[in-house]
């Protein structure tokens, strides 16, 4: 069975977190909620989830792809955590899904090398656009690029997890 992760740190986009998670339960893609701040974040709305895994005890080899919302501070929290850097590396060079919404393409992704050269999308504000100069900046809602899927914010959620389904050639039963 496919098995995806998805990153959750107090800060997150509660959306952008549970939108992909649910909607891959539905297509029968397991994913856990690997959480970098213990094992009840709060996202940036309140919103409390429960972890499956916490990051320390995380290991991308038994995972076919790692998905980082967006959300500030989460997206800062999870691109400050080095065992996820760590994971990251590993799904990139191992050609696993590395997927990311909101600020966390340009904050969690570019700004640690992962861009360079790739179409990619992130939430349209001036501040996380500039942060994709090494990146081909679509602007598009979802982008995708080999192993590599970027979405724009809150507002695209659903297609960036139905692009997350589809490169795994999965479809949602809803």
């Amino acid at each position: 069975m496919l098995k995806t992760a998805v990153i959750f740190a107090d800060g997150t986009e509660e959306i952008e977190a549970i939108t992909p998670a649910d909607v891959l339960k539905r297509a029968g893609i397991a994913c856990d909620i690997v959480s970098v701040s213990g094992n009840c974040p709060t996202g940036s709305h309140g919103i409390t989830v429960k972890a499956d895994v916490l990051a320390e005890n995380f290991d991308m080899r038994d995972y076919d792809g790692i998905i980082i919302p967006g959300g500030m501070p989460g997206a800062v929290n999870i691109s400050q955590n080095d065992k996820i850097l760590d994971a990251l590396r590993y799904a990139a060079q191992n050609g696993k899904l590395v997927a990311a919404i909101c600020a966390s393409p340009a904050v969690v992704l570019a700004q640690n090398g992962f861009l360079k050269g790739r179409k990619a999308t992130c939430y349209p504000a001036p501040n996380f656009i500039s942060l994709m100069e090494s990146a081909k900046y679509t602007a598009e809602d979802v982008s995708t690029d080999s192993n590599y899927i970027t979405a724009n914010g809150p507002r695209s959620a659903m297609k960036f997890a139905l692009a997350i389904c589809e490169y795994f050639h999965k479809e949602p039963k809803f």
